[in-house]
């Protein structure tokens, strides 16, 4: 039986960080024995059967020059590595590094206001490059260029993913899938020309060419707020692009595994071997491993069969990672905002906007698509995913939790890989036909109008390359530590966030059951 090459990789890049944080984190007596188990379940998956006529090794050479290109365009302008201006949570992401890179693991701090907390946060996207930097002694420079590797390997696997899960135009579809971005952009300037503006387009529209939006940076448009102004409350899904520059630590492990999920799914592999998965992916982000989770809940048919979970591999590492990992969380200090958005439905008039805003962002799109694909009936699997993805991201939206609602943001990033791809999928399918349709024509405009955002992006990114670093957001000049009592010398976002709590968003406390009895002394 042939091992499916992408599959053992994919699964690797999910699986090294979680058994780095085994050896350098957990007692030996749960380490060695799970790592030993998660080996034979990463080899047992890739060597499952494939029953697809396709190579294992799924790309002519010309197609992984080209996915090799676009991953390294990605990595580099999202700013992995530095070589670009990084996005503000590259403040905290880079003194996420800085303790792993210059402390013992774990990483415990002396602070007395946390009684001596440790560092408790989503650490996967960050412990290969502080391992590596630790073991051949690198300069935080030097550290920088194996977080670029590193970020681009996971860029080249998602993309891989999305190539081999489609057809026509393969791996275009897959290098431009950051590209797509649906039409919120669009809902939300016309939101700041009423609540901004008051109807005044030509102010408005002189805002928009001279980024004067309330709200909106260069490459950031403005959230959507209630009437009740709470911002743990607003509606703010991330586009692809944005995921990869803000929280490559979330997106990387959502989009490998979703797209490991989907191939498998076609392949009708057992619910419990794609929970094996959906459990490499708790350490990369909890809220992500919950959008696949409800991703199976809506597209495995099998999945409440009790016999489908008799593999003693599979299942025994599922179930140790998701406790241990469950007590790692339940470490934290708890998140103060978290309910239904429906609390925040003060006047009629919040209700309608929910619906407006999430119906032209995900309904309109499906809509249209599934109205250009019914000449050929050529995309009816994708039509079902887009669906699929649509509802899994249209009931992840009712929950909010956190400063920024950043459990919808992260919780939504498989569901949006995949409805993403099937609208690329859509427009590939639209272009191949014979004879282009009206319905194809409004699909295409849909599709476009998408495109600001992330053009916007890539053009600012491109336009301040030689603009130098903020001092706190470069790796080499990080120099303070979360569990430092004074954060002082770390102020991201300060107009709107200079109340915010850094340490305590990521310590946890020793009163844990997790440090009592888990973790290494």
């Amino acid at each position: 039986m042939k091992t499916d090459r992408l599959t053992l990789a994919s699964l690797g890049y999910l699986y090294v960080p979680v058994c780095l944080f085994l050896y350098g984190w957990i007692i030996p007596g749960i380490a060695i024995p799970l790592s030993l188990l998660i080996g034979i379940g990463v080899w047992q998956f890739g060597r499952q059967a494939d029953p697809s006529t396709r190579s294992h090794l799924p790309f002519s050479r010309q197609e992984w020059l080209i996915l090799m290109a676009g991953a390294l365009f990605w990595t580099w302008v999202s700013g992995m590595g530095a070589f670009v201006p990084q996005y503000g949570d590259y403040d905290k992401h880079n003194l996420v590094f800085y303790d792993l890179i210059t402390r013992p693991w774990p990483v415990v701090y002396r602070n007395p206001r946390f009684d001596d907390p440790f560092l408790c946060y989503y650490l996967a996207y960050y412990l290969p490059t502080a391992a590596l930097a630790k073991l051949a002694h690198l300069s935080f420079p030097s550290a920088e260029w194996v977080s670029f590797f590193w970020g681009l390997l996971g860029v080249l696997l998602a993309f891989c993913w999305a190539a081999r899960l489609s057809v026509r135009y393969r791996v275009w579809i897959a290098i431009g899938l950051p590209l797509l971005s649906g039409v919120e952009v669009a809902i939300r300037l016309f939101w700041s020309l009423y609540t901004d503006f008051q109807w005044h387009v030509i102010p408005w529209l002189s805002a928009v060419s001279n980024n004067r939006i309330p709200g909106y940076t260069r490459y950031e448009p403005p959230r959507i707020v209630f009437s009740n102004h709470n911002w743990a409350q607003s509606m703010d899904p991330s586009p692809l692009v944005m995921q990869l520059q803000a929280v490559p630590q979330h997106a990387l492990g959502g989009w490998i595994a979703i797209g490991l999920v989907c191939y498998w799914q076609r392949r009708k592999t057992t619910p419990v071997a794609l929970a094996f998965v959906v459990a490499g992916t708790l350490l990369w982000s909890p809220f992500v491993s919950i959008g696949l989770g409800l991703w199976l809940l809506f597209t495995q048919r099998n999945l409440f069969s009790f016999s489908a979970w008799l593999h003693p591999v599979f299942l025994t590492c599922c179930l140790a990672i998701t406790g241990l990992m469950g007590s790692f969380y339940q470490a934290h200090y708890p998140i103060p905002d978290a309910g239904l958005i429906t609390e925040a439905f003060v006047t009629p008039a919040d209700g309608i906007l929910y619906l407006l805003f999430w119906g032209f962002q995900l309904w309109v799109g499906f809509v249209v698509f599934r109205w250009s694909n019914r000449p050929t009936n050529g995309n009816k699997d994708w039509e079902k995913m887009a669906f699929l993805a649509a509802v899994t991201i249209q009931l992840i939206s009712l929950v909010y939790m956190g400063r920024w609602n950043d459990f919808q943001n992260r919780s939504l990033i498989p569901a949006q890989f995949i409805y993403y791809l099937a609208m690329a999928n859509g427009l590939a399918n639209w272009l191949a036909a014979p004879k282009l349709s009206v319905a194809g024509w409004l699909f295409a405009g849909w599709i476009l109008l998408g495109l600001y955002v992330p053009l916007r992006v890539v053009g600012y990114k491109l336009r301040s390359i030689p603009i130098p670093q903020p001092i706190e957001r470069s790796m080499a000049n990080a120099a303070t530590n979360f569990g430092e009592s004074d954060m002082s010398r770390m102020r991201p976002h300060e107009a709107i966030d200079a109340d915010a709590d850094y340490a305590r968003q990521y310590v946890g406390k020793r009163e844990s059951f997790f440090y009592r009895y888990f973790i290494r002394k």
